[in-house]
Parts: C-alpha cells; structure tokens; sequence
C-alpha cells in the first residue's frame, strides 16, 4: 500500500487539523489510520472511528490522489500505551503549548495490514495555541493574548492611517512582517527571518506575523485583519503561541 504524506497540520486553540494526501487502489484497502504522539514515538496514541473501529478513515480504494483533513481534538475516540480501552481524548491530552507529532498509515482490512513508513518525511509536527476570532480592536488599544503582546494599534494623525506598532515592552525586542492573506491559517510555520521592528500600516485581509524575543527566546504571534472600520477600529482574528521556541502557529 502507498504511504499517505501530510501535506498541512494547523494548529488551533486545543486542537489541529491534519491534512493528508494519498493514493491506494488495492484490493483490500479500506482506509486510513491516524496516531500522534511525541518526537520519540509518534504512535503513542491511535485514534479510531466515531463508530469507535479501525480504520480511522474509511474509505474506498482510487486511482487517483486524493486530500483527507482530520482534527485531533478533545472528545474524538481513541487508545494508548496506558489506554487499553477505547476512550474519549481528555483535553490534558491537548494542550496549547505542548507539540504533537502525528503519523497516518494506509490499511487494509482482509487480511489485516498496515504501512509502517514512519521516517521523519512522514511524521509532521504541530502545536495547538490560544486564539481570538472575529475580534473587534479600537485604536489606541494593545492585542493581548496568553502574556503574549501582539501589537499596538495606533492611529498616525501625521497621515491618518491605522499602524501595528511595538508593544515596547521591557527585556522584549518586538519585530513584524505583513503577508497577503485569506485567513489566519494561511501561515502554520513561523519564518525565521523577514522581519522589521518599524510599525506597518494595518490594511484589510492582510496577515500580520509577529516575533517576540524575551530572554533569548522566540515567541511567534498572529493577526490576520479582517476589516478596517474608517479610521476607529477593525476586525481581527488573532493567536499567540505560548510556549518558546516552537516554530508552529
């Protein structure tokens, strides 16, 4: 059977969306099968139907590539090295800051078999964090967000036009770069470079990635603008990840 590749894994606030792509048309095949767990073992856990079956996914057998999405979060069925029994995921199992790794394997029913390629190409990690959606910001405030501070939203009335700028926040260097953008989730993994301690001008479906250094760590941030409201507020969802370091937002 042919390994499915992970194409996407976006984080969210306690949870991620798997995306994967693949291609099986043998006989017995029957679907997919999802496990996560850590950079050691990245099968710790196996999730299950929510007919509480294997495979994870079913599906039928094709001669053509075709994209799957899944979302690991709380409540969905599955086991584990100290789960014998099927059981719903606890959202100590999912939390914002602490990297998940997933892995998916195709499977077959009759007789029962399963792809064990799970080499780094096909392990992918991604690690959920806090958000905010469809969020109202007046200007002269500060997006705040788990301790994490995103931006300033400042009005310049030399030229009358909306700015992020720096928080200037003590022992924090701040520093922005604005991208084209649909959504929030366009962008799952923070660049490392690219970026510029002077304010940008906030403009509509535009998104705003924000890196923090304090104590010589790095904190990645993101605001993506929905709407700009005159010269008064906008509309923004935004997400901070908590933990140091962790390029994925």
């Amino acid at each position: 059977m042919n390994q499915p590749f992970i194409t996407k894994i976006t984080p969210m606030d306690q949870k991620i969306v798997v995306e994967f792509q693949a291609q099986n048309n043998e006989p017995a095949f029957s679907g997919y099968n999802i496990y996560f767990g850590d950079s050691v073992n990245p099968r710790i856990y196996r999730i299950y139907s929510q007919q509480k079956t294997i495979p994870t996914i079913v599906t039928t057998r094709s001669t053509t590539l075709q994209t799957f999405t899944f979302t690991i979060e709380k409540n969905i069925y599955y086991t584990g090295s100290n789960v014998t029994e099927i059981s719903l995921l606890p959202e100590t199992e999912i939390r914002n800051g602490i990297p998940i790794y997933v892995w998916v394997s195709s499977y077959q029913i009759t007789p029962q078999n399963e792809s064990y390629y799970y080499y780094d190409n096909y392990v992918k990690m991604a690690t959920p964090r806090p958000e905010v959606l469809n969020q109202t910001v007046n200007v002269g405030s500060t997006i705040v967000l788990s301790e994490g501070y995103l931006a300033n939203f400042t009005l310049n009335t030399a030229d009358n036009k909306l700015y992020f700028s720096s928080p200037q926040r003590e022992n924090e260097t701040w520093s922005l770069q604005r991208v084209a953008g649909t959504s929030l989730y366009d962008i799952v993994v923070p660049p490392t470079e690219g970026y510029t301690t002077e304010s940008l001008e906030v403009i509509a479906d535009r998104l705003y990635l924000i890196k923090i250094n304090r104590g010589n760590n790095n904190y990645y941030g993101k605001i993506f603008v929905r709407s700009v409201n005159g010269t008064s507020s906008i509309v923004a969802d935004y997400c901070y990840q908590i933990s140091a370091d962790i390029l994925s937002y």
